[in-house]
């Protein structure tokens, strides 16, 4: 299925352009999120609080999250445990539980408000969960480059890489600027981002493999062009699938997937806009920087 019939845009003439956008906006990302510090992270990464909650009636998760939103904290956990549907565990920044336990027990009283239990989050637990993601990020990229390389050819593998990491540059900025904070659920988004990138890339990397062996030309970049717009309909209908099925996860998933949802609707479309102008500009200016032949 075309959703455009036989496109002939000048992606890489405009690369330059496209390499201020990103640049423009990693760098005002990457500025906000060390200026956040510690504020970029969850509970998961820098520690928190632990409440333990029984109450004597009945309610949901839902409900325990709108009468804890006045109180202004970010980034409130609330967990049910069990089937009664009247016990559950708050997860919540440092020094906070205390706030919230006084909130829960003004609105319902403090006699239908059993505390089970009350802990800390160790922060060492914080620094052990942070090095395994960075570890899970580490070993994944790396898994990718050599599949590539294997598959493809070392710039391939490479420009493929500093594309993956581009979007996530640009994700990361993007929470960072929306205020988000970086938890569990977002290292999974990443996670999903970066595989969903890579494998459009490689849609546009094998139909260029395919044109380079038909045609053995050296204008290399008519010839890229013309393997993105070959492959343009496709990119457009994979990227509106998942954007579809994430904006409806965003709006009907619940309070806990809303932010999984968020960092993924930017992942899906900086992952296409990825594929199209980044990865295969920056193969093409390093051609004719180094003046290499493909060998593929």
């Amino acid at each position: 299925m075309e959703i455009i019939k036989n496109p002939k845009f000048d992606f890489l003439g405009k690369r330059k352009w496209m390499y201020l956008f990103s640049i423009t906006l990693i760098v005002v990302g990457m500025v906000v999120f060390f200026s956040r510090g510690k504020g970029n992270f969850g509970v998961d990464f820098v520690g928190g609080d632990l409440l333990h909650i029984k109450l004597s009636f009945s309610s949901s998760v839902a409900s325990l999250r709108d009468q804890l939103k006045s109180l202004g904290i970010p980034e409130i956990t609330v967990q049910e445990i069990g089937e009664m549907h009247n016990e559950f565990i708050i997860k919540s920044p440092p020094d906070t539980a205390d706030k919230i336990l006084v909130a829960i027990q003004s609105i319902h009283g403090s006699e239908k408000v059993e505390v089970l239990s009350k802990s800390v989050i160790s922060p060492s637990m914080s620094v052990t969960l942070r090095k395994r993601a960075l570890l899970a990020f580490f070993v994944g990229l790396v898994g990718i480059l050599l599949y590539l390389s294997i598959r493809f050819e070392f710039h391939f593998a490479v420009c493929a890489t500093i594309a993956i990491f581009h979007d996530l540059l640009m994700v990361t900025g993007i929470l960072a600027i929306s205020g988000k904070t970086i938890d569990g659920t977002i290292i999974a988004a990443l996670l999903t981002i970066a595989g969903y990138s890579v494998n459009d890339t490689i849609v546009i990397f094998d139909r260029i493999r395919e044109n380079l062996r038909k045609t053995r030309t050296k204008n290399y970049p008519e010839l890229f062009n013309k393997s993105i717009n070959e492959t343009l309909s496709r990119t457009i209908l994979t990227v509106l699938t998942v954007v579809f099925v994430d904006i409806l996860l965003l709006i009907f998933g619940g309070e806990p997937l809303k932010n999984f949802a968020y960092a993924l609707f930017f992942g899906f479309t900086f992952g296409a806009y990825s594929s199209i102008f980044i990865a295969s500009a920056i193969l093409i200016d390093w051609q004719r920087k180094f003046g290499f032949r493909f060998t593929l």
